[in-house]
């Protein structure tokens, strides 16, 4: 008797310490055919937004082929526990071709009313606490994350945005987030189950933020894995690899990062003037280790690897070309591609075998010639000869030994900034290797 007591307890202690996993579910949606909140295989809701309430920790969401515009056509799906998504369902759920025949493609409408700012995709786990204490265990695989029908363009050709709004027409500013973004904060059991995320086969196209396109956080000891997405046609930065987790600089417990077959394309600066940290297809945060191999970065407005928090990364077997600055930037040291593995104070002793062969990427080439027309402007350059202005107010800055203020430089303008890529472009560009690395078609 006294056995079969201890083995009952055990049993009901057991079920308290899985908690809400215990009743983790698969949920299915298609916009095609769905209805109601019931989610089922057979009843699949309508839009992820509409199920975003009922998702727990552990939950698997299961998205069948079609355009998802969010609840009330807002454009975004913001979840704030750990999930996974699967994109690329057929309708019936019963065969997958994320980037063929049944495309998941996350997206929205500029003039929508219930507008937000917020990513296409947002899994927001900094709130999450202790007394949750559930494996943290998040997948995104086989999305198309496209901010492109929430931009505001300047003409309806597409080939600039405008990041303002316009209230006379109802037209909403462009999206300054990235189109696919995690972070994830302390688990309540993150020394026993550290946070372990997941992002694959997804394409990311036709963002405009000031950072990571794709930008992926984790927390101490979290184990992130990035591999086979494409990442093509956006400013700011391609990947952001973070870190919240406020340790030491080159703590051991930080995040480890695995960044692997991706392709980075076509990273543009925040706009054709400004002159900070965008246009890079990859920025490091502290606190992460990182293993990136055989990716193709390439065509970015400034750096291709942009590390200026001093990361050791190990870099190996990618293609590096098309930068328009330099491949590498340790702090604010510029290295190009051949130094790679001598000069860096924070490249790891195995990386090698990085190379800058040219990448001729197979789209349209329409598109291919806006993107040349593009101007690009070396700030520093065109400010370099600009005097003084000769006003009362910088006499008497200068008798204060406080900097003047120079007059304003005639800027150049661009025919064209971030114009809109297509889908079918985007596929294209990702469904095959180039020199044998980057993504492929999955």
């Amino acid at each position: 008797m006294r056995l079969r007591v201890w083995v009952f307890a055990v049993v009901i202690l057991a079920s308290l310490t899985i908690g809400d996993t215990a009743y983790a579910r698969d949920w299915y949606v298609s916009i095609s055919r769905g209805k109601g909140k019931k989610g089922t295989k057979e009843k699949p809701a309508k839009e992820l937004g509409n199920i975003l309430g009922k998702l727990q920790p552990g939950d698997v969401v299961h998205m069948a082929e079609g355009v998802y515009l969010g609840k009330g056509d807002n454009g975004t799906h913001v979840i704030t526990v750990p999930v996974s998504i699967i994109g690329g369902y057929a309708d019936d759920f019963s065969t997958r071709d994320p980037w063929g025949k049944h495309r998941t493609i996350l997206s929205g409408d500029n003039k929508t009313p219930n507008y937000q700012m917020t990513p296409a995709l947002f899994i927001d786990l900094m709130k999450v606490a202790p007394r949750d204490g559930y494996p943290g265990k998040v997948v995104v695989d086989g999305l198309i994350l496209d901010h492109g029908a929430r931009n505001r363009y300047k003409t309806d050709k597409n080939w600039m945005i405008i990041r303002k709004a316009d209230p006379k027409t109802g037209a909403n500013p462009t999206p300054e987030s990235g189109a696919l973004v995690i972070r994830a904060s302390k688990n309540g059991m993150f020394d026993k189950t550290p946070w372990d995320i997941t992002v694959q086969n997804n394409i990311v196209m036709n963002s405009a933020p000031t950072m990571g396109a794709m930008s992926v956080s984790g927390y101490k000891r979290s184990t992130v894995t990035i591999r086979n997405n494409l990442i093509i046609n956006n400013t700011g930065t391609g990947i952001y690899v973070g870190s919240k987790f406020a340790g030491a600089k080159y703590d051991k417990n930080g995040p480890k990062f695995r960044i692997e077959n991706n392709t980075v394309l076509f990273t543009w600066k925040h706009d054709p003037i400004v002159q900070s940290f965008s246009g890079n297809a990859m920025d490091f945060d502290q606190s992460v280790r990182a293993v990136v191999k055989n990716n193709v970065l390439a065509f970015a407005d400034r750096h291709l690897i942009y590390n200026p928090r001093s990361t050791t990364i190990l870099l190996q077997g990618n293609v590096m070309t098309g930068n328009v600055d330099t491949a590498y930037l340790e702090f604010n040291t510029k290295i190009v591609l051949d130094e790679i593995e001598d000069e860096p104070d924070y490249i790891h002793e195995d990386s090698g075998d990085n190379v800058a062969k040219p990448v001729k990427v197979a789209i349209a080439p329409d598109w291919l010639k806006l993107y040349g027309s593009r101007v690009l402007v070396d700030r520093n350059a065109a400010e370099a000869d600009i005097k003084a202005a000769g006003t009362r107010a910088n006499d008497l800055r200068g008798m204060l030994g406080i900097p003047l203020r120079a007059g304003q430089a005639n800027f150049p303008q661009s025919p064209v900034w971030l114009p809109r890529l297509s889908v079918d472009d985007a596929v294209k560009a990702g469904s095959v290797n180039y020199h044998g690395k980057g993504c492929r078609k999955p």
